[in-house]
């Protein structure tokens, strides 16, 4: 009997000290919170900024649109070339021209839309700029205001100049695809 004690002595023992590990009534094990000091932070004033924004600067061109544009396709037209006419690049062409089913099949005397940005043709620029400016030896631009019963026939034999000629110096010009009484149509004279 003996030997029994000697064993139960020290597992009691050991789940006595367990009991007392675990105690949660005991006061003096609680958690410990430390004081926080005023000089452990730093208060500081709302500083407020005010931002001036200038408008965007852009430099116009000669020419430049503001505002996208319809352009007849003429003869001899292709995406490129009339990319490289209006100084932009095939893609913004065709961005602009996404949901515009005659791009992709590009019928003479279709409409294009011509983006902001892209810039008119010099002889045509020039030409709305000063009002019938010389643009090579034989070729001058004039301006006609549309009347009742113009069309590009009637026009083009008043000028003596042919239809494809009149189209090509108007294919900016919203004007043209309209003939709208009042506006201004450009007419090319001589050899342009």
């Amino acid at each position: 009997m003996k030997r029994r004690t000697a064993l139960a002595i020290p597992v009691v023992l050991g789940f006595a000290v367990l009991g007392v590990g675990c105690a949660t009534d005991d006061a003096s094990v609680s958690p410990t919170v430390a004081p926080i000091q005023p000089t452990s932070y730093v208060v500081k004033e709302l500083v407020t900024t005010t931002t001036t924004t200038l408008p965007p600067t852009t430099t116009t061109v000669l020419g430049q649109l503001m505002e996208p544009i319809e352009y007849i396709i003429v003869s001899g037209d292709n995406p490129s070339r009339v990319a490289e006419r209006f100084s932009i690049s095939i893609q913004q062409l065709a961005e602009a021209n996404a949901t515009n089913p005659v791009y992709t099949n590009f019928l003479l005397g279709g409409t294009l839309i011509i983006p902001p940005g892209a810039v008119l043709p010099e002889a045509v620029a020039s030409a709305v700029a000063t009002g019938g400016a010389t643009t090579g030896a034989n070729c001058t631009f004039e301006q006609h205001e549309v009347v009742a019963g113009d069309n590009p026939t009637v026009v083009a034999r008043k000028y003596e100049t042919t239809i494809e000629a009149l189209a090509r110096a108007n294919a900016t010009n919203p004007v043209y695809s309209s003939f709208l009484i009042g506006g201004s149509l450009i007419i090319p004279v001589g050899d342009c």
